[in-house]
């Protein structure tokens, strides 16, 4: 395993204890230790994050060196008079022991304030969290009583008063901005290169530094975590230690004696600050951990289950005791967060616990399940869209969390409603590759299943056959929606499997297998009475899509009537009725209009939450070229691989074997291997907007019914306009590569079909219609929106 055989490098080992990555902090405090306005300075931040540390590297400068009257660690007192009985030993340079005995708390006060006067003077109080309320109104008396007094204070919890200057220590940066960043170079990972001994530390791997960095990301950049860490790495190495962190294992010290109790395990310096929490406050916070994500006002009201004014209350209490994080800005605005290592306390706490931990897992899964069912349904609404994407993608990672606890614990049914509820969510945020994998695993379950084996595996490969279908891979999903019906039918539940059929029909259309299309219709036809919902209506349309043509004719009448249906629909249904429909119209006739539906999908409104269509659309624009001719290879192979690219960047599955797909061999010949590597370079550097702009300003397709040449094949249309550049038929035949006598049957037929007596009428007729091409094409200028004047904006969330 890398990283876990530590070879010594030096005779000897040895630490570099340092304080890293805080010269920003350091200067910040010195700035306000010679603000005559800062009387109370206190730092605060969670356990381990280095309050300590930074404050006693601040007061060490030179500086301070007159002033400076004592550093006091008050972390072992408990009450007002062993904290100003520690004190004033310290401030009187004499131990506790030579004291004759401890004062009460108000006599020591007095002393206290009566030796420092009106000196200039600094007093640190380190580690007084335990203490901080009972001491608090001491504090702003000792500050009233000598003018020039200038208390440092380090708590988690701040003194709460009126003059108090409050500054929060933040964990270590763990990574870097610029893109040439060297692994293990982050603060960070230098403070925890630094804590190992030099037997570890003399290796310089690559590959040891990469898990490095991984290890000070899991701790969040917490100094004593990392520390703790180096530690664990000394023993056991890199790998083993962030396996172990993963896993929420508990981080020992070698017990220096000269650390603290509290400070030699992570746990125990989380545990040693929750003196004080209410059983209340502490219970929602353990419900917290169980969320990755950022967790805002609204869901911290459904965590807690009451009313916003008390989970408000309880939210700033924990966010005052440093054991929360408040963001106030961020990928989905404001929100708070747990620090890793209070996760990884809560995570023992709940270990514990089990009947406990099983109690608060269930009510966490219960409400993410309830939530998506709130927010499932408005995917489809215009009006609710975009803010149900947006809220879901806020704990899209719990989501997929509580998918996956529901299958591990003999749930599967659930688990697929679960992800059959959120699929707009997880295509939009990069997650449908992942989720179909989940699936797979939930399907694999109900085959071993002994709990009504008949839901799960039928509601499952439903669920994932409609994912492929509306992602283009055709084939996969008339495999899994034909075996979703089967095992329907299989448990007797007759009217589900003609609901799955009515998804087929649409499918297998797409695929040109009209035959078993329509013993589809007739299958599902037997049900009609007893489906619900939109079904019936959808079946209806099915139906329809088989009275189109093949190969698609020029004749409108029945497309335009699906066409007018698929518009009337809202959001999702209707970019996906639309591209559908512009499917079956790609072929040699055709091809304009199959761009021209593809065209309307790409210039609506609501593009940007829908990525899945988006490229769906720009897939047909290609085919729609492909079909139009290798004259068009261009922007059919730029359409082809950007789509392709964009699948990936966005999580979702590639098109497989048998897919309908532009012919891309003979594109690239066409183009040459040059020129199609550097459409290839350019479509991959394409993001979503740049496509679908790519796709709306390319060349326009000519509309076959009003050219004379519509009723050639594309050979016929290729030999026709060369002959009208006065090329024999010998010569036609050199360049096209086929047989002369093959020109002489082509020519023949061009001629009879576009009713010339000779080749100088079929030169007219193509000079004609080159010319009503040329100008009606409005090729080169990008489209715009009327309204705005503005190119199409598109805005994809990607997965992080």
């Amino acid at each position: 395993m890398v990283g876990d055989e530590v070879r010594p490098t030096l005779a000897g080992t040895y630490r570099l204890p340092t304080i890293i990555g805080r010269a920003a902090e350091l200067a910040e405090v010195g700035r306000l230790l010679v603000d005559p306005r800062v009387r109370l300075l206190t730092l605060t931040g969670t356990a381990g994050v280095g309050k300590s540390r930074l404050a006693r590297e601040a007061l060490s400068d030179s500086a301070f060196h007159g002033c400076l009257d004592a550093m006091v660690d008050l972390g072992e007192c408990a009450d007002r008079a062993s904290t100003w009985n520690a004190v004033l030993a310290k401030a009187s340079r004499r131990s506790l022991a030579c004291a004759p005995q401890d004062l009460e708390p108000d006599a020591a006060l007095a002393v206290l304030a009566s030796r420092i006067g009106t000196c200039r003077a600094i007093l640190l109080l380190d580690n007084c969290d335990r203490v901080v309320e009972q001491i608090s109104t001491d504090v702003a008396r000792l500050l009233e009583h000598c003018p020039n007094l200038v208390l440092v204070a380090t708590s988690r919890v701040p003194f709460n008063l009126y003059r108090e200057c409050v500054l929060c220590v933040r964990p270590l940066r763990t990574g870097c901005d610029t893109v040439d960043y060297y692994p293990g170079s982050a603060p960070a990972a230098q403070l925890l290169l630094d804590s190992i001994d030099s037997h570890y530390r003399g290796t310089a791997a690559v590959a040891d530094r990469l898990v490095l960095d991984e290890i000070v990301r899991e701790l969040d950049g917490v100094p004593l975590a990392i520390e703790l860490a180096a530690g664990s790495i000394a023993r056991i190495g890199p790998v083993r230690t962030l396996h172990r962190i993963e896993a929420g294992a508990d981080l020992r010290s070698p017990s220096f004696v000269d650390v603290p109790a509290r400070h030699r395990t992570l746990h125990g310096a989380v545990e040693w600050g929750l003196d004080g929490v209410t059983p209340e406050v502490l219970d929602l916070l353990l419900r917290l951990s169980l969320y990755r994500s950022v967790i805002d006002t609204d869901m911290a009201c459904l965590v807690a289950g009451k009313p916003e004014e008390e989970t408000t209350v309880a939210m700033a209490e924990l966010v005052q005791r440093s054991l929360l994080d408040h963001l106030s800005s961020g990928p989905h605005g404001h929100g708070y967060r747990l620090f890793a290592t209070v996760r990884s306390y809560c995570r023992q706490v709940l270990a514990a616990d089990p009947l406990h931990a099983t109690a608060i897992r269930e009510d966490h899964v219960d409400r993410l399940c309830r939530l998506a069912e709130l927010i499932g349904p408005r995917f489809d609404q215009h009006e609710h869209r975009a803010d149900a994407l947006d809220a879901a993608g806020k704990q899209i990672v719990d989501f997929l969390a509580a998918v996956h606890y529901l299958i591990d614990t003999g749930r599967p049914e659930r688990a697929v409603h679960l992800a059959a509820q959120l699929e707009s969510a997880w295509i939009q945020h990069g997650y449908q590759s992942e989720l179909e994998s989940v699936l797979a695993e939930a399907l694999e379950m109900s085959d071993r299943s002994t709990v009504d084996p008949g839901v799960t595996a039928p509601l499952c490969l439903e669920v994932l056959g409609t994912w492929a279908g509306r992602s283009g891979r055709l084939r996969r999903a008339v495999e899994l929606l034909t075996n979703s019906a089967a095992a329907y039918r299989r448990f007797d539940k007759h009217v589900d499997a003609a609901r799955v059929t009515v998804v087929l029909i649409a499918v297998l259309i797409g695929l040109g297998e009209r035959a078993a299309a329509k013993a589809q219709v007739a299958v599902a036809s037997q049900y009609a009475d007893e489906l619900d919902g939109p079904w019936p209506s959808r079946l209806r349309g099915s139906a329809m899509l088989l009275r189109i043509p093949v190969p698609p004719a020029r004749d409108t009448e029945v497309l335009a009537g699906l066409c007018g249906r698929a518009r009337r629909l809202d959001s999702t249904a209707r970019l996906i009725g639309l591209n559908t429909l512009a499917r079956t119209q790609i072929g040699e006739l055709t091809a304009a209009r199959a761009q021209s539906l593809y065209r309307e999908n790409l210039a609506d409104d609501d593009l940007q939450t829908h990525a899945l269509q988006a490229i769906v659309a720009l897939e047909g624009c290609a085919m729609a070229y492909d079909a139009a001719g290798v004259e068009y290879a261009e922007p059919t192979v730029t359409l082809m691989l950007a789509a392709r690219q964009l699948r990936a960047t966005h999580g979702i599955p590639q098109l497989g074997a048998g897919d309908p797909a532009p012919r891309e061999v003979e594109h690239r010949n066409a183009l040459g291997e040059s020129r199609f590597r550097e459409i290839m370079r350019k479509a991959g550097e394409m993001s979503l907007a740049d496509a679908v702009a790519y796709a709306c300003a390319g060349p326009t397709l000519p509309d076959p019914d009003g050219s004379p040449l519509a009723a050639l094949t594309n050979r016929q249309r290729e030999i026709a306009r060369l002959v009208a550049t006065g090329l024999t038929n010998r010569m036609i035949a050199t360049q096209l590569g086929i047989s002369e006598w093959t020109v002489v049957n082509h020519v023949r037929q061009v001629m009879i079909k576009l009713d010339c007596p000779s080749r100088l009428h079929v030169a007219l007729v193509v000079e004609r219609d080159s010319q009503s091409a040329t100008e009606g094409a409005g090729r080169g200028e990008p489209v715009v929106d009327e309204r705005t004047g503005e190119l199409p904006r598109m805005t994809v969330a990607r997965k992080t």
